[in-house]
């Protein structure tokens, strides 16, 4: 079968506290292998991770009160959406889930031509990642300078020797671009095997390329936004 190349991007908004957080953990253990039996096939937790303002650097103005969670799902049809959500209305540990989650937005996404699973089915993100960054770019309507942009991207996504990868120790693992909310956004995430990797300065070098500079929308602000991310294994956690 084909690469699903439709994504729902949800992000998730917890109270910052340990409790709530185990908890948390505890019942996506528990929720997950639903999403690998019929009649749903072709749901798989692409990416996971969490982020908390006090830790991980990011040029939002997060409240410190909460701990955020990024959960990207495989999706090969859409239609298989209001099934999962009537499903999960009656199973107990979803509903309890559900309870403790403060904010949630959920978005599709559908994959771009450098997206690096459509050379590769199998690219797991989180192979060596350490931190993810997440790079979102509001972008104008304009065609050419579009294709400008996204050849410019092709590259770092591709070139090992571009400065994001080779200077700065960032890979491209995932690129999408919205088909709902806010439309005209590109969505961006890249892996580090570092410890203590220094987003600022690779945001600084990618902002600076012309063919990024000249799609960026100047009536949002800040553009782009971008966030540091720490991988989460649900499955794998005690």
């Amino acid at each position: 079968m084909g690469l699903p190349v439709r994504y729902l991007q949800v992000h998730i908004d917890l109270p910052n506290n340990d409790h709530q957080t185990q908890m948390f953990n505890q019942y996506m253990r528990q929720l997950l292998p639903t999403f690998e039996d019929t009649p749903w096939p072709g749901w798989e937790l692409f990416m996971s991770a969490t982020h908390e303002a006090d830790r991980d650097p990011s040029n939002d103005k997060s409240d410190d009160k909460y701990k955020s969670y990024l959960h990207i799902w495989r999706v090969r049809d859409y239609n298989t959406v209001p099934y999962i959500m009537e499903y999960f209305d009656d199973d107990q540990t979803y509903v309890a889930l559900d309870l403790m989650v403060e904010k949630e937005i959920q978005d599709f996404y559908e994959a771009l031509v450098y997206n690096p699973q459509s050379a590769d089915s199998q690219f797991d993100p989180a192979d060596g990642a350490k931190f993810y960054l997440t790079v979102e770019m509001d972008v104008i309507q304009d065609a050419q300078l579009l294709q400008e942009y996204r050849a410019c991207m092709t590259d770092v996504a591709s070139d090992p020797n571009s400065p994001m990868r080779a200077k700065y120790g960032w890979e491209m693992v995932h690129g999408t671009y919205s088909q709902t909310g806010r439309l005209r956004r590109y969505w961006h995430t890249f892996r580090t095997g570092s410890s203590m990797p220094d987003a600022q300065e690779a945001i600084n070098w990618l902002t600076a390329q012309e063919a990024v500079k000249n799609v960026l929308n100047t009536a949002v602000d800040p553009n782009p936004q971008w966030k540091v991310w720490e991988p989460i294994n649900y499955l794998k956690q005690s």
